[in-house]
């Protein structure tokens, strides 16, 4: 029986390893999904064959499988531990990996993927810190402008946005209503909120990419404002009046 056996192994050479696989394990399969040599055929039930050529065996015995056979030329398979053919592989119904085995995004905060955003919120603080610039609206600025003393005004700059809104740099700012803020390099955080302790303010200033010229104000619900540097200028009477109407400087 041995000798027939041997002599019938050498007339049909192996050429294929196949497996029947769990329909739940074909995620195993997604490292291999690109080899062309590999197959799948759904046997009707919840399982699979996989059929992939017998030098791939080292790849092929890590593959989760119920069985493994060894197929002969003539399609009849041996099963691993015996020497007797128990049955036939299919021969119609066979596709590629990719049919079965589609590529997904990977979710977000999977393993190898960045964290989502998070929203910034400025968290509040009890340290008291002194203010060194106001937010406050443009015309109670210029009202406040036209009667403070030069020396008053000479130690400010200012800049103005879209909705009438300036921002006042200097010390001492003015006694208006307003947002006081303090700097944090090129943040401006309103006094009474700081940053949270994981975000320090260099690595906020490059996310926001602000470069050289760029400053930052903060507000306590995470929005922001970018404000060129340029664009902050001496405070005159003549240049306070005009810049209700100037071009916004904060965008």
């Amino acid at each position: 029986m041995a000798e027939n056996l041997q002599s019938h192994c050498s007339v049909n050479a192996r050429t294929y390893r196949v497996g029947r696989l769990s329909a739940s394990d074909l995620g195993a399969l997604a490292p291999h999904r690109a080899r062309t040599d590999w197959a799948l055929c759904p046997d009707g039930t919840a399982h699979f064959w996989l059929r992939v050529p017998e030098s791939d065996e080292t790849l092929f015995q890590k593959i989760p499988l119920t069985r493994r056979w060894t197929s002969l030329r003539d399609h009849t398979l041996i099963r691993d531990g015996h020497r007797v053919a128990e049955a036939t592989l299919p021969q119609v119904g066979w596709q590629p990996l990719p049919i079965y085995i589609t590529l997904d995004l990977p979710q977000r905060g999977s393993p190898g993927m960045p964290p989502p955003p998070m929203a910034l919120a400025l968290i509040k603080d009890s340290n008291d810190r002194p203010a060194d610039a106001l937010i406050c609206d443009g015309v109670t600025f210029a009202t406040w402008a036209e009667t403070a003393f030069s020396l008053r005004l000479e130690c400010l700059h200012f800049a103005c946005c879209a909705d009438r809104r300036a921002f006042v740099q200097g010390c001492p700012l003015p006694a208006i209503p307003g947002t006081a803020c303090y700097q944090e390099g090129q943040l401006w955080l309103p006094c009474g909120y700081r940053l949270p302790d994981h975000l320090w303010p260099e690595l906020l200033a490059d996310v926001l990419a602000l470069g050289n010229n760029r400053m930052t104000l903060l507000h306590p619900d995470g929005s922001h404002e970018k404000l060129d540097s340029e664009n902050l200028i001496p405070a005159t009477r003549a240049s306070v009046r005009s810049s209700i109407s100037i071009t916004p400087a904060i965008n």
